[in-house]
């Protein structure tokens, strides 16, 4: 899988990640809530130690992290953008938008 981070994006992460140093980047389809385990939303989570069997994406600069079990709810490729006029990041790719207000919760 490879994900494009754009420079917004990348300083809206790295903010997240300058507050918490100690934490890794973890790309999850998080069903937490969601009542199905194929009802999810991407999510960025941050954390200490990764959850289940990690693999790292090739990215454009910021080491991000998936569970590859998990892989199954991405593209092969795709991009987190920033969109000033909601103020959230976005996760796409060619064929799709997988979440227009991403989060990024520390865990």
């Amino acid at each position: 899988m490879q994900l494009t981070i754009t420079e917004q994006a990348k300083q809206v992460i790295r903010q997240a990640t300058e507050t918490n140093p100690d934490k890794q980047i973890q790309l999850r389809y998080d069903t937490e809530g969601c009542g199905c385990a194929v009802s999810g939303v991407p999510t960025i989570w941050l954390m200490e130690e990764l959850f289940g069997e990690c693999e790292l994406l090739e990215t454009n600069g910021i080491p991000v992290y998936i569970q590859s079990s998990q892989k199954v709810f991405f593209d092969e490729m795709m991009t987190i953008d920033y969109d000033k006029k909601v103020g959230a990041l976005m996760l796409k790719s060619p064929a799709q938008i997988l979440s227009s207000r991403m989060s990024i919760l520390v865990k």
